[in-house]
C-alpha cells in the first residue's frame, strides 16, 4: 500500500501531467481524485482492524474504554473520522501541489517551477509515510 501511494504521488509530482490534454480528460496522479484517496483510507482502516483482531482477539475492543469508559463515544468516533481525515489530507495536498506546479509552469515555464516540484516530491513522500504506520 505504501508503494502504491508513493508511486501514485510521484507520478503527479515528477511531471506536470495536467499540461497534456487528452481527448477524454487529462493525465494526473491517481491520488488527485478524492474517490481513490477515500478508498485507500478505508482499505487501511479495514486492514488495521483486521490486524488488531487477529493479534489480540476480542480483547482488541478493550482499547475503546481506555483510559476510562466515558471516552467510549469519542474513541468510536475517532475510528470513523480518521479515514476521512487521511483521505482529505492526501487529496488536498496532492491536488494543491499539482495546481501550483501547473500554474507556475504556465506563467513561468523555465526555472521557477523546479523548487516547487522538489517540494511536491517531498510532500508526496511524507503523505505516503502518513498512511504507512496505520498497520504497524
Amino acid at each position: 500500500m505504501f508503494l502504491f501511494i508513493f508511486v501514485s504521488n510521484w507520478s503527479g509530482a515528477l511531471l506536470p501531467w495536467k499540461i497534456i490534454q487528452l481527448p477524454h480528460g487529462e493525465l494526473a496522479a491517481p491520488t488527485n481524485d478524492i474517490n481513490t484517496t477515500l478508498a485507500l483510507a478505508l482499505l487501511m482502516s479495514v486492514a488495521y482492524f483486521y490486524a488488531g483482531l487477529t493479534k489480540k482477539g476480542l480483547s482488541y475492543f478493550g482499547k475503546y474504554i481506555q483510559p476510562t469508559p466515558i471516552l467510549l463515544p469519542i474513541n468510536i468516533l475517532e475510528d470513523f473520522t480518521k479515514p476521512l481525515s487521511l483521505s482529505f489530507r492526501l487529496f488536498g495536498n496532492i491536488l494543491a501541489d499539482e495546481l501550483v506546479v501547473v500554474v507556475l509552469v504556465s506563467l513561468v515555464p523555465s526555472v521557477v517551477p523546479i523548487p516547487v516540484t522538489f517540494l511536491g516530491l517531498f510532500t508526496s513522500g511524507i503523505q505516503a509515510l502518513i498512511f504507512a504506520p496505520r498497520l504497524i
